[in-house]
């Protein structure tokens, strides 16, 4: 069952401002004078955004994403999800280096907003399905450069490269991720830069009283 669906996010810009504010000397050297200032910033790029995501539920080989991996021979959801093409160029036109920074901070905290509603979304319909959730597996993560990524992202779990190289193509023909205007060249990069995919993989409820 394939999902496509145009979502919103939340600003969480004071979440995010407190944690740019753990940053006082990148943000000085960005040229902000002001806690104003670094607030106007973060709303200048959540209004940017234009997220989109597309997802489907595979089960028992349908997909056969390397025939030497586990992972197709699992239940799992394949997800494509990005924040949209008008980044990209807001990112090319920063100049100063630790501005960009401070832009790749926010950047990132609004995309592991938009993972964690899909992951959500997923959860959902595993639980409906007598299912639950494993932690994400990661095929594809924009570069984080100097920026101080979310925790959810920092420390996910990553497909081996020589599998996600693999994976990646047949993944997003499979979800018809043009759909979202998303692309990937031939070495793996996405387009637009700020998005991911991932799977979320699933396993039968365990039953009470065993282990």
């Amino acid at each position: 069952m394939r999902k496509i669906k145009r979502f919103k996010i939340s600003s969480r810009q004071r979440e995010i401002l407190r944690k740019l504010l753990r940053e006082l000397p990148l943000l000085r050297r960005a040229g902000f004078a002001s806690e104003a200032q670094v607030t106007a910033f973060i709303l200048d790029i959540f209004k940017l955004l234009d997220p989109g995501v597309v997802y489907e539920f595979n089960q028992d080989a349908h997909w056969e994403l390397d025939e030497q991996s586990i992972i197709h021979k699992e239940m799992f959801s394949a997800c494509a999800v990005t924040l949209g093409a008008r980044l990209d160029p807001f990112l090319d036109n920063i100049q100063n280096e630790d501005r960009k920074t401070a832009a790749m901070i926010i950047i990132l905290e609004f995309l592991k907003s938009a993972v964690s509603f899909v992951a959500d979304l997923v959860k959902e319909q595993a639980e409906k399905e007598e299912c639950e959730t494993l932690d994400l597996q990661f095929v594809s993560l924009p570069p984080f450069g100097a920026a101080a990524a979310p925790k959810l992202l920092r420390e996910a779990v990553k497909l081996e490269q020589p599998l996600a190289q693999k994976a990646l193509p047949v993944i997003l023909q499979k979800l018809s991720a043009e759909k979202i205007e998303l692309t990937a060249s031939a070495e793996g990069t996405l387009s637009p830069r700020i998005s991911t995919v991932f799977l979320v993989p699933w396993q039968k409820n365990r039953k009470k009283g065993k282990k």
